[in-house]
């Protein structure tokens, strides 16, 4: 894909979470209206997962509309994105 900047790059990542929390949800949804409550047990952690990932995702939009091109502000996100650290699930959790 071609991203006009880095602002419409985030904006199709949000889009895209959207579109797999609205097929999380509808998986849900069948699971439920089934009573399969394994499948239900299961699918909650990616639903919440899913809600993390949406916030997470607006927040990045959010701050790269405020800053908007300024090579300062862009520069700024780009080292705070850097150095977040990846914390693996918890298995059993």
């Amino acid at each position: 894909m071609d991203f006009a900047s880095p602002l419409d790059t985030f904006e199709k990542t949000l889009e895209h979470e959207q579109l797999v929390t609205k097929s999380i949800n509808d998986l849900l949804d069948l699971a439920i209206k089934e009573n399969d409550h394994a499948t239900s047990s299961f699918l909650r952690w990616y639903v919440d997962e899913q809600v993390e990932e949406e916030a997470t995702v607006g927040k990045i939009v959010n701050k790269l509309k405020l800053v908007g091109d300024n090579i300062g502000g862009l520069f700024i996100i780009d080292t705070e994105l850097a150095a977040r650290v990846f914390t693996p699930p918890v298995k059993g959790a």
